[in-house]
């Protein structure tokens, strides 16, 4: 055995043989594991899971191991550091809403300042509800982005402040109205809960990209016909739908049919008659259309009835309606007025 200058034996350190000992044990569990779980994350927020029964020691997924546990990309569950959290939230459950008010706004603009003074008015908020005007809600919704989850504002927003809500990686649900005629930025693709009026046809093409969207309310999308790719996420479960159906009809009957084979509940926009703003939400042939669209789990159609045409005055068309639409749909479908004309009292 080699001694060293000083006569003492110049083995590897004790520490070093004990670090290298677990490491080849942690290889020899690694190339005896009988399972391997994947997950990979898309760009959008969509993952992909599978799990793997490893065949033998030359199996693919298990000479992948190795690599990563010498690159120390792979760690044992139960000795894993903590992730650096820094910045999230500690706390009990919270349900943090700031929802303005006209003392908020000062010749319609949105005071700002005022609000980030009041620090535990704002510090957690995960909900946003914004009322009596838009003007300088770009600058509030820049320090409130990073934890906000919800995002409602009545008034009409311009694009700066849809560019800020672009930015929001939390945001899960949203109910905007869009200026009409302008170019605006897509909308976030996380999104489970959509509500939006005059959307541009660049954010309807967002909806294809949603994987997690459950309930989308799509109102007066004044876009050339649009044609929507069956949707592979297989989410959406309500939607509610009012445009013009003299122009838009078939961008809306192909958005409904994208989602035919989750979509549950249908609301639509839809007039008794045609005499109600020149025919503009009549649909003469709505059941045949639908019925041609393959909503196989559809169990419930509510004709929406305009506000200014009210079905109590011709109960007669309200009931022949829905009785026609009905019949051109599976049985399990059951087509009501929104104003329960064709619901039996209890």
């Amino acid at each position: 055995m080699y001694r060293g200058p000083a006569g003492g034996e110049d083995s590897a350190p004790v520490a070093e043989q004990l670090q290298l000992a677990v490491q080849l044990e942690d290889s020899l569990r690694l190339l005896s594991a009988k399972k391997c779980s994947v997950v990979a994350e898309e760009e959008d927020g969509a993952t992909w899971r599978a799990c793997a029964e490893l065949g033998g020691f030359g199996d693919i997924l298990r000479l992948l191991l190795l690599p990563l546990r010498a690159d120390d990309q792979l760690e044992k569950v139960d000795v894993a550091a903590c992730s650096d959290q820094r910045g999230v939230y500690v706390g009990p459950p919270i349900i943090s809403v700031l929802q303005t008010t006209e003392k908020d706004f000062k010749d319609g603009r949105l005071m700002i300042n005022d609000i980030l003074q009041d620090r535990k008015r704002w510090k957690h908020t995960r909900s946003l509800k914004i009322f009596h005007g838009t003007a300088g809600l770009e600058g509030l919704l820049s320090v409130v982005a990073p934890h906000l989850e919800e995002l409602q504002i009545k008034d009409e927003v311009q694009p700066n402040v849809m560019v800020e809500v672009a930015k929001m990686k939390s945001l899960k649900r949203l109910d905007v109205k869009c200026v009409k005629d302008l170019d605006f930025p897509d909308l976030p693709l996380q999104l489970e809960e959509l509500g939006i009026w005059y959307p541009t046809e660049n954010q309807l093409r967002c909806l294809e990209r949603m994987p997690r969207l459950r309930s989308l309310r799509v109102y007066n999308a004044f876009c050339a016909d649009m044609n929507f790719a069956p949707s592979q996420h297989r989410a959406l479960l309500w939607l509610k739908v009012g445009v013009n159906a003299k122009h838009f009809k078939n961008s809306i009957l192909s958005l409904i049919q994208a989602y035919a084979s989750s979509l549950q509940v249908l609301h639509i926009l839809c007039s008794v008659s045609k005499n109600y703003l020149d025919s503009a939400c009549y649909f003469p042939d709505l059941g045949e259309e639908l019925g041609t669209c393959g909503l196989r789990a559809l169990r419930r159609l509510v004709l929406v009835r305009p506000p200014n045409d009210p079905c109590t005055e011709q109960l007669a068309g309200c009931l022949l309606q829905c009785r026609i639409i009905g019949n051109s749909l599976p049985p399990p479908v059951h087509v009501v007025c929104s104003n329960y004309c064709n619901v039996p009292a209890s």
